[in-house]
């Protein structure tokens, strides 16, 4: 099985982290990366990626994660791979060992698959951050095109509606059986990351740094505490480095009882508009 990743990356300084080196480190152990950015790099910072990846791209461009999914896809050797994954950096992991997760995906039986599916009613779709395709998907002329035609849009919530539901539909369009390895309601993907980790997910998303006010400090102390602990280290440095040491500290010290004031404080200003 030869695979292709093609990594949407971003910092919003131009830093290559090293929770997002290690993600690439374990990404390489599998397969060929190709990586896009939609951000500019600071110097000496691509010097980082040339001995993980195939070739990368570094700008910015506007078009989130979708228009380095398009970079990279633009620039690689298709007809080399058996599987094309779409991944990127909005995660701190692999938390556990990486190749299962893709052997049980690549074992799902459809053309098309993901390790999270959202089966919402009205947009049932396989989350952006993490889908695998065979050759019918990503050398089709029809893929092709969808790639081609993604371009800049004026928010994130349009970027999900146009292309992450958009790719769902393209492949009911056409007949191509999709499927997830874990089933994920609503935002729960955000908000349980602890709950998701115990069952032995693979992935904490970022956002659950800042998340309803930094209320779930508690739930990432128990996630970083089951990562390898130069994981934890490098994460608990990168949060530092974006959010400063003193918001970390607090984060990550806060007791439950805290914390849920912190929640109550975010809806507060949530329902109120102050």
């Amino acid at each position: 099985m030869k695979r292709l990743f093609l990594f949407a990356f971003y910092d919003p300084r131009g830093i290559v982290g090293e929770p997002a080196l290690r993600y690439l480190e374990a990404l390489r152990a599998l397969g060929d990366i190709v990586l896009a950015t939609d951000c500019d790099l600071q110097s000496g910072e691509a010097d980082k990626l040339v001995p993980l990846v195939l070739s990368y791209t570094a700008a910015r461009h506007g078009e989130y994660d979708f228009g380095s999914y398009k970079r990279a896809y633009l620039q690689s050797n298709l007809e080399e791979y058996d599987v094309v994954y779409l991944v990127n950096d909005s995660v701190i992991g692999p938390i556990y060992p990486l190749e299962p997760y893709l052997q049980r995906m690549e074992s799902l039986g459809t053309d098309a698959f993901g390790l999270v599916l959202n089966p919402s009613p009205k947009e049932r779709h396989l989350q952006s951050w993490f889908l695998g395709f065979r050759p019918s998907v990503f050398r089709s002329s029809w893929f092709r095109s969808f790639v081609e035609s993604i371009t800049a849009v004026g928010s994130k919530g349009e970027v999900c509606g146009r292309y992450e539901n958009g790719l769902a539909r393209l492949l009911e369009a056409h007949s191509i059986p999709y499927a997830g390895l874990y089933e994920i309601k609503g935002k729960t993907i955000y908000n349980d990351v602890w709950r998701l980790c115990e069952k032995g997910f693979p992935f904490m998303k970022k956002s659950a740094f800042t998340r309803h006010g930094g209320s779930l400090g508690p739930s990432v102390r128990k996630v970083l505490a089951k990562a390898e602990p130069s994981m934890a280290q490098a994460v608990i440095a990168d949060m530092d480095r974006l959010y400063g040491e003193d918001y970390r500290r607090k984060f990550l010290e806060s007791s439950q009882l805290r914390a849920f004031s912190r929640y109550l404080h975010y809806l507060s200003r949530k329902i109120t508009g102050r």
